[in-house]
């Protein structure tokens, strides 16, 4: 449970913990509580007919964002599901995300046992973790993890949560499916007076809300199917495939698909303002390793080399870190970063060298980026290189052209074994955020042809004596 999904960072899982935050009385009562109403009535719901043969179903999934004169949201999730099967009881696992700009409010949970008893979790039942286990991450992200009492065939688990999300963000993406069936699901946004929406929809038909009050509306979905992958080869990612909406609030919240975009484009510019800047020693670098290149490719060739061997990927994300680059200097002198500070001391390095650069936000797998459902939902940044008019190597085969005309070649900074002017297979025919001001734009990267997929291997050899 727990579906609706924070944009996703792009540092993430593809630029491929911290200590415990105090949760407070308000995790979860002192004393014992029989289930509220809203989880006796999700649990007296009918299973689906055509949800008879899954492991367990979604009774009930209803999200509450409530949208202050700040723009600041506080989100509440209500859920109940049904186990159906002993493998079903994996799905009753609840989580809550949190960090330190996330906060999480309270976490309850009941379990409706077949004969109508009720269990309410307890402490005991409930462990914190922290998130991406990785050598090269370091997250302020935590998951409170439950699992619940009596989970078992026939039990209902019904779970509720509430948090302030993340400050600085002004958009939730709303999964629509899961991996068993839904049978009925919500979303409601409660805004300021004045506030104003947008939504875009991806994998599924766009449904209009209904007012349900002043400045508040209401998504009702019923009977969505599962989207179960678990035994299926071959298949594309997850997110490429699952149905979602992205709900948007606040003055960001633009209509058209265009300009969704290039307000996502504008944000990411004015996020990483002067990052990108060079210093002295940064220019000083950058002309001493282009000094004497033959043509344009040699320039850029010594330039990404450089980030590749020597900018070691790293992570180290806490609040809005996860989505701002550092600054350009402290990555040239710290000589490690993720996705976006690899991006920003390259952007840094050309502008140094009379050589114009942008941020790309993309995906690390192909799919997850939809043209028609403007979203940060990508999780990955690379650099778009702007290219002279006339400029025709045949090496820069990664190019792409920009509504406005310019000549784009994708490079992707965190790719070691990539060199400029190809990219790799994830990344070819995906699409991806340019951010380039009022020109931000999405932009549908290249298929390279089959011969540029070759590996290169140099070595040199000793004869054994």
């Amino acid at each position: 449970m727990g579906r609706m999904v924070s944009c996703g960072r792009w540092c993430a899982a593809a630029c491929v913990g911290a200590a415990m935050f105090g949760l407070g009385p308000a995790a979860r009562a002192s004393k014992s509580e029989p289930a509220p109403q809203w989880a006796l009535d999700a649990a007296k719901t009918a299973t689906p007919a055509d949800a008879a043969q899954a492991a367990a179903v979604m009774l009930w999934d209803e999200y509450l964002i409530t949208v202050d004169e700040q723009n600041h949201a506080v989100e509440r999730e209500r859920s109940a599901v049904r186990i159906l099967k002993p493998q079903g009881r994996r799905y009753a696992h609840c989580e809550a995300e949190y960090d330190s700009d996330e906060k999480l409010d309270y976490f309850h949970s009941w379990t409706i046992a077949a004969d109508g008893r009720q269990l309410e979790a307890k402490d005991a039942d409930f462990r914190d973790v922290g998130a991406y286990e990785s050598a090269d991450l370091q997250f302020s992200d935590r998951f409170r993890i439950l699992n619940p009492p009596g989970a078992d065939p026939g039990a209902v688990v019904v779970c509720e949560t509430e948090s302030h999300l993340r400050p600085y963000m002004d958009s939730e993406v709303w999964q629509i499916q899961s991996s068993i069936p839904v049978a009925n699901e919500a979303l409601e946004l409660a805004l300021s007076p004045g506030g104003h929406f947008a939504d875009s929809w991806s994998k599924f038909t766009p449904v209009k809300p209904e007012e349900v009050g002043p400045e508040r509306l209401r998504w009702e979905l019923h009977d969505v199917p599962a989207l179960d992958l678990e035994d299926m080869r071959a298949t594309p990612p997850w997110d490429a495939l699952v149905a979602r909406m992205e709900v948007k609030w606040g003055d960001e919240a633009t209509h058209g698909v265009d300009n969704q975009w290039r307000s996502i484009g504008l944000w990411m510019d004015e996020l990483e303002a002067h990052r990108t800047d060079p210093t002295p020693q940064i220019t000083a670098a950058a002309q001493q390793l282009t000094a004497g290149a033959p043509d344009l490719y040699a320039k850029l060739s010594r330039i990404t080399s450089y980030i590749q061997k020597n900018v070691r990927y790293f992570i180290v994300v806490k609040g809005i870190g996860g989505w701002q680059a550092h600054y350009a200097d402290d990555i040239f002198r710290n000589r490690y970063g993720d996705c976006k500070d690899k991006t920003t001391l390259l952007i840094a390095m050309l502008k140094a060298v009379g050589v114009k650069a942008y941020y790309l936000h993309v995906d690390s797998e192909r799919g997850v980026i939809d043209p028609a459902a403007p979203s940060l939902i990508g999780n990955h940044m690379i650099t778009a290189i702007e290219l002279p008019a006339g400029e025709n190597d045949p090496r820069l085969m990664a190019r792409v052209k920009t509504a406005e005309g310019k000549t784009l070649l994708v490079f992707d900074p965190t790719d070691q074994e990539t060199p400029v002017g190809l990219i790799r297979a994830q990344l070819q025919g995906a699409y991806g955020n340019l951010a380039d001001g009022e020109n931000s734009q999405v932009i549908e990267m290249p298929v390279l042809p089959a011969e540029a997929a070759g590996v290169e291997r140099e070595g040199s050899f000793v004869p054994a004596t």
